[in-house]
């Protein structure tokens, strides 16, 4: 019976350290759950600045609109000051005959033909395929050389735009291609090999067809456009000629 007292010892001291052992939880403060503001050094990104990421508005570009028109190829032709520039003797006029009526109707140009060619002929002269045919091809040759020194001119120049200038530069070199291309054709026609002479002649078309083209590209009006018009007739008239009278 002497351990009794003991045993209630032991149980006393056990629920009195039990219970000294259960406390209340502490709860901190409300401002201790709100996370810190990252320091400068810290790895977290800041917040962007919204001003710099916001696109600046269309309207604040002042520069003006780019215009339909910018590309050269759609651009409008810049206008010629002033007439054409013209031969020297187109403006004259010829004696006609019905022989020679008759040859230039074998052309698609019959009164180009018989204008340009009435003005070189005259009663020595016999009315032939060949006859009219070389003659003609002396007049483009004519008309080649003074395009040559038109062309010169305004490439020369001071206040011609360097478009014009290009313009005249292609047709300068091509003009001087026409030059010689008559002239080996003349060469075959004295051979009678019409066939080397159309040869000739369709390169001199051809100058002339580059000589346009550059003037296309520079997107201007040629001050020399009526003696560029009628040099390529009289060309196409000496090709149609060869290619339809002379015989070999």
């Amino acid at each position: 019976m002497k351990i009794k007292p003991f045993i209630i010892l032991i149980s006393i001291f056990y629920f009195l350290h039990s219970s000294s052992s259960i406390r209340s939880p502490v709860f901190s403060s409300t401002t201790n759950n709100v996370p810190e503001t990252p320091n400068a050094n810290s790895s977290m990104p800041e917040t962007p600045d919204k001003s710099s990421t916001t696109p600046e508005s269309p309207d604040a570009d002042n520069s003006p609109p780019k215009s339909p028109y910018a590309s050269i190829d759609k651009s409008p032709l810049a206008p010629a000051e002033g007439p054409s520039a013209t031969f020297s003797f187109t403006s004259k006029s010829g004696n006609s005959s019905p022989e020679l009526e008759k040859i230039c109707h074998t052309t698609k140009l019959p009164i180009e033909c018989v204008k340009y060619v009435s003005l070189f002929l005259n009663d020595s002269v016999k009315i032939e395929p060949l006859t009219v045919t070389m003659t003609t091809i002396r007049v483009s040759t004519e008309m080649t050389r003074q395009a040559i020194e038109t062309a010169t001119r305004f490439k020369k120049e001071s206040g011609s735009p360097k478009n014009l200038k290009a313009a005249m530069s292609t047709c300068l070199d091509n003009y001087q291609s026409i030059f010689q291309d008559n002239d080996l054709a003349l060469q075959a026609l004295d051979k009678r090999n019409p066939k080397e002479a159309s040869l000739k002649l369709s390169l001199s078309l051809t100058s002339m067809n580059t000589c346009f083209d550059g003037i296309t590209q520079m997107h201007i009006i040629s001050p020399m456009r009526d003696m560029e018009t009628e040099l390529e007739r009289l060309l196409r008239i000496n090709l149609q000629l060869v290619s339809n009278m002379v015989k070999s």
